[in-house]
């Protein structure tokens, strides 16, 4: 058993009691201007904490995708190679990059064929697309010629599951040449 004394039992009531503290004025100014500053950015913490959790939510929904079967599937097996081949009727092919300067653009091709199996890289069109967008000479990448847009869209879902960013674009006859 544990016994208090009364004059313990004295000193603990006067631990919980609240006391006085001296601080310097200067100190007191601080204090108020910090807990102002904390007060009018704490919405704005509030709102990052809650864009934090979100992008961490995404960020593990990203990584089971990456992770699952579906994402792990080779392109072989999912690509259409006949819609890849250039038809009479070519209307789609899928723009994976468009660059400012050539170099740029035979990197970006150089790093595509190594993350697409080989086979895929023989049988399919290459174009390059060259434009003018406000006075700036662009170099559009695109690849495949297909007749109709689901095709396009369902290959260009297997290349990005192959992490190569691209989207269905209209067709263009000019051969990538290096």
């Amino acid at each position: 058993m544990f016994y208090l004394h009364v004059t313990h039992l004295n000193k603990l009531k006067w631990l919980k009691q609240p006391r006085p503290i001296l601080i310097e004025k200067s100190d007191l100014e601080l204090l108020k201007s910090s807990a102002a500053q904390w007060e009018s950015s704490q919405p704005k913490v509030e709102q990052l904490l809650k864009l934090e959790n979100k992008l961490t939510q995404l960020a593990t929904n990203l990584k089971q995708l990456n992770e699952s079967d579906v994402l792990n599937t080779r392109v072989n097996d999912v690509v259409n190679n006949e819609s890849i081949l250039k038809t009479d009727s070519a209307l789609f092919a899928l723009q994976i990059a468009a660059f400012k300067n050539k170099n740029a653009l035979q990197k970006k091709l150089s790093e595509f064929q190594k993350k697409i199996p080989q086979n895929i890289i023989l049988s399919t069109e290459i174009n390059v697309e060259t434009v003018s967008v406000n006075n700036t000479t662009f170099y559009r990448l695109k690849l495949g010629a297909y007749s109709n847009s689901a095709d396009a869209k369902n290959d260009c879902l297997a290349l990005i599951k192959q992490q190569v960013a691209c989207f269905v674009s209209y067709y263009v006859q000019q051969p990538y040449k290096q």
